[in-house]
């Protein structure tokens, strides 16, 4: 316990200060920079979210701490290391998040190598500090991996953005039986409409792709319906997998202090020595400024707001996310329905409330999944 303080008062004295954030600024990038960031989560959510029928339940959790730090080698080499935590009532996880090497000097791409995200999805490749929602979609989180590791490449402006890797998945936690799986994936975006070309609004239009060989480990959707500190209560069949794919398209629309995001992935899986079983799902959100201010996108993706005004900036949210985790008759289908309001305080401090309202039909845990869920975040960067 007293190892969960002594990081948390770290994370906590990094989060205060102030981050340089030298790519969204014009001013020169420093050779060695450190970041930090906190979340603090505080979950009230009724009986859909347990998988034992426990009515309601409150919970409270250090939902993620981040250690960060960048050096800007010579000679157009760039690193990244993120050490990441997560502190609840039960135990204290630390993992890896970022750790890797970009050469910057090629004209056609930045290549980089080591663990990232892979090229895939909207909500997966936008920041948790950027993202209108506490959480990410079901289908984000099911279907968009994570950070993995292997070559990735990228090239944007303010017209368009690729990105293609070769990965192999992250096994931090030894969740895979044999080898971790192996990817392909690729994304493109095009912005015909982009402010920094001088169009008054923005306009992107995406589409990704990713093949992944399961090396016969097992497949299974477990999902937590956008509360971190739920239960996972949304499920699909288990079983021993071989080969997936995996197509999402994405769309945003902005103007002024209005945008709108939408996308939908689709997946098949291939069993070993079985039929294949298919999934799907989409999320559409949007965010309204009450204030003068609006988000940041740069080269097709969010940058940190910064409110004009003192007083901070006040924004409406709102989101319904679909994941159809059900095949041959097995399996759940969900929905979420949510609204919320985040206020900026600053660059670097926001508050996050949002209300979940759910739906599920198909396989459940209990015989009443039903209730609502609200969520409160403090973010610090």
């Amino acid at each position: 316990m007293s190892k969960s303080i002594a990081f948390l008062c770290v994370c906590l004295f990094t989060a205060s200060a102030p981050a340089q954030e030298s790519d969204e600024t014009d001013a020169p990038k420093k050779r060695l920079e450190f970041g930090g960031r906190l979340l603090l989560d505080a979950d009230y959510y009724d009986s859909f979210w347990s998988r034992e029928d426990d009515g309601t339940t409150t919970d409270f959790e250090v939902r993620g701490t981040r250690l960060e730090v960048d050096y800007d080698f010579p000679k157009g080499w760039e690193g990244n290391l993120q050490i990441n935590a997560r502190i609840d009532s039960d135990d204290t996880e630390v993992d890896l998040g970022n750790a890797y090497l970009t050469y910057t000097k090629f004209d056609f791409a930045d290549v980089t190598i080591g663990k990232r995200k892979e090229p895939l999805g909207l909500e997966r490749n936008t920041s948790a500090l950027r993202m209108l929602l506490p959480e990410r979609s079901m289908v984000t989180d099911e279907l968009t991996p994570a950070k993995n590791w292997g070559v990735h490449l990228a090239q944007a402006d303010d017209e368009f953005r690729w990105a293609a890797s070769i990965t192999v998945d992250d096994d931090q936690d030894d969740d895979y039986e044999e080898s971790p799986p192996r990817a392909v994936s690729g994304k493109y975006v095009w912005a015909p409409l982009s402010i920094e070309s001088g169009d008054s609004q923005q306009l992107q239009i995406g589409v990704s792709g990713s093949l992944r060989e399961w090396n016969e480990n097992t497949f299974q959707i477990r999902n937590r319906a956008e509360v971190s500190s739920a239960d996972n209560v949304v499920r699909s069949v288990r079983f021993t997998a071989d080969r997936q794919a995996i197509i999402g398209i994405e769309g945003l629309w902005q103007r002024n202090s209005l945008l709108v995001a939408a996308e939908y992935l689709v997946t098949r899986v291939e069993e070993l020595d079985g039929p294949d079983w298919d999934f799907s799902g989409y999320q559409v959100s949007a965010s309204l400024f009450v204030t003068d201010d609006q988000h940041l996108i740069r080269n097709t993706r969010f940058r940190t707001v910064r409110p004009k005004s003192r007083s901070g900036a006040w924004e409406l949210v709102a989101r319904y996310s679909y994941l159809d985790a059900q095949d041959r008759g097995l399996g759940s289908i969900a929905s979420i329905a949510s609204i919320g309001v985040n206020y900026y305080f600053g660059r670097h401090i926001r508050v996050m409330l949002a209300y979940l309202h759910p739906d599920i039909e198909g396989s459940v845990r209990h015989t009443s999944p039903d209730g609502n869920a609200v969520t409160l975040r403090l973010q610090f960067y």
